[in-house]
């Protein structure tokens, strides 16, 4: 299918007690299907070929398929061997799955388990349930460089491929944290990747091969998610402290920030939010970003400043655009 002939008109949000589809109308986004409602959604996927091809991942009932953008969906069969999903990747004609413990998956009409992905990570364990090791939080795919891929591992580093997923080495050269939650590789910066880490944010200027720490100044250190807008500015959602010390009265205490110099400095956007920013996606209509937080707010926010466009969600757990 020609991606040019489906606009990417809707938005895919993930929560943990369901799926929903967003449709925009003028500057509003709003909610028109909702499916999935016994599940905890876990991660999204839209098919780079076909937006209307979306999968979701689930916490215990490994993934779900919606091939008309979420008017139906069905248990994918058969499914992924390890039912606790973390990450989707959908590439061209192949569908690759992060799972808990850590180990990737890969669907080219049948599923294997990539071996030498698992043997790369080492003995890493995730401290909230050591017993469980550690997950395959995210994947991404390098937009200049087709085959190369790259995995965050939490808690376990960053894993990097260059032949599409067969063969993984560890890439973690300066990057001082393990806990890996989301990797940005950079569209419109040439060879810029940035980290989102539980203990701060890193930038390689070699797409992978060294990193060095650029965490906003101030007390947040806690990076969960970046996204790249259409002008090329970087956004980063951070908190103060881990979830577990989110109980308190002013919860998470999330920003936004943007930087416009691949992270060399940054500006916050929007302070002081109550619940931590889950996931990030361009915003389609122009630049800046979309962003879901844990308090089940969906928030619009770029040069001229922030906007709730949602809010009454249950915890979101990631976005991404389709048809």
């Amino acid at each position: 299918m020609n991606t040019q002939s489906v606009k990417k008109k809707a938005l895919h949000v993930a929560t943990q007690s369901s799926w929903y589809r967003f449709e925009q109308e003028g500057k509003k986004w709003l909610p028109v299907e909702r499916a999935l409602t016994y599940w905890s959604v876990t991660c999204l996927a839209v098919d780079p070929e076909d937006p209307k091809l979306v999968y979701v991942g689930t916490e215990h009932s490994g993934i779900f398929v919606s091939h008309d953008g979420g008017a139906h969906w069905k248990r994918l069969e058969p499914n992924v061997p390890r039912l606790m999903t973390c990450s989707l990747l959908a590439l061209s004609g192949a569908l690759l799955v992060g799972t808990v413990p850590a180990a990737l998956y890969r669907n080219r009409g049948g599923w294997e388990e990539i071996e030498k992905f698992r043997s790369s990570i080492g003995d890493a364990s995730f401290p909230p349930s050591p017993d469980l090791g550690s997950r395959t939080r995210y994947l991404a795919a390098d937009p200049e460089l087709p085959g190369r891929l790259y995995a965050g591992i939490e808690v376990g580093g960053l894993l990097l491929s260059e032949d599409g997923g067969r063969n993984w080495k560890p890439a973690n050269e300066g990057l001082s944290d393990p806990d890996v939650h989301q990797l940005l590789p950079c569209a419109r910066t040439p060879d810029l990747v940035v980290a989102a880490c539980g203990e701060g944010v890193f930038r390689s200027l070699d797409r992978g091969a060294r990193w060095e720490k650029i965490t906003p100044p101030g007390p947040r250190t806690y990076g969960m998610a970046v996204a790249e807008d259409s002008d090329g500015a970087i956004y980063l959602g951070i908190t103060r402290g881990r979830p577990n010390t989110w109980l308190r009265p002013e919860r998470a205490d999330g920003a936004i920030f943007r930087s416009r110099d691949a992270g060399a400095h940054w500006e916050p956007v929007v302070e002081g939010l109550r619940g931590g920013v889950m996931d990030l996606c361009a915003d389609p209509e122009g630049n800046g970003i979309l962003a879901g937080t844990s308090e089940g707010e969906l928030i619009a926010a770029g040069a001229d400043g922030s906007r709730v466009v949602a809010s009454g969600l249950p915890c979101i757990t990631a976005l991404a655009l389709g048809a």
